[in-house]
C-alpha cells in the first residue's frame, strides 16, 4: 500500500533514469495537481542537493503524486525556486472553437480567444508522472522518443507563453 507524501514548494525529488543514474525535479506549486519541473542533467545516486541548478529545466508541467505515493519518486531536499520569469506561465484556450475563451495560467478567464490563439494555444492539461519520466528517459536515450513528449518540454511552454503577452 502506498503512502501520501505532503509535497512542499521547493521540494527536490529524484526519479529513476537507468540502473545507475537519476533525474531530479522540483515542486513549483504544490496541490492535488501540482506544477513541477524536471531538470536536464542526470546524476549518479549520490549528489549534493545544494549544488543543483534549478534553472537547468528540461520538462515542466502539471501532474499528480502517484509516483511519490507508490514510492518510486523520492523527495531528497528543498531549495528556493528559480527566480521569477524562469518558469513561464502561458495562457490557454478554453471551450469549443465557436465559443473559445482565453484563460491565464491559473485558469482565470481573460477574454474571448482570437482565431490565432485558438489555432496555436494548448488547452490547459496535466499528465501522468510516468509520462514525464518517460520523456526524461527518451531525452537521454533510455527509451524511444514519442512525438507528444515535446509538448512537455520547457521550450514548448516558453513558446506558448510568448503567444499571448501581457
Amino acid at each position: 500500500m502506498g503512502k501520501r507524501v505532503r509535497l512542499k514548494q521547493g521540494d527536490i525529488f529524484r526519479i529513476p533514469l537507468d540502473e545507475r543514474r537519476f533525474g531530479r525535479g522540483q515542486i513549483i506549486e504544490p496541490g492535488i495537481v501540482f506544477l513541477m519541473t524536471i531538470l536536464k542533467t542526470p546524476v549518479e545516486a549520490h549528489f549534493e542537493v545544494g549544488e543543483i541548478d534549478t534553472r537547468d529545466i528540461l520538462l515542466c508541467g502539471r501532474t499528480t503524486d502517484a509516483e511519490f505515493f507508490h514510492d518510486r519518486w523520492h523527495v531528497v531536499g528543498n531549495l528556493p525556486l528559480p527566480e521569477r520569469g524562469i518558469i513561464p506561465r502561458p495562457c490557454y484556450k478554453l471551450g469549443p472553437k465557436e465559443d473559445a475563451r482565453l484563460v491565464d495560467f491559473d485558469g482565470k478567464f481573460l477574454r474571448r480567444a482570437t482565431a490565432f490563439e485558438w489555432e496555436n494555444l494548448d488547452y490547459q492539461n496535466s499528465a501522468s508522472p510516468g509520462l514525464y519520466e518517460d520523456a526524461f528517459k527518451a531525452h537521454h536515450g533510455v527509451v524511444a522518443e514519442k512525438p507528444h513528449f515535446a509538448k512537455y518540454h520547457i521550450e514548448h511552454m516558453r513558446a506558448q507563453a510568448a503567444l499571448v503577452l501581457g
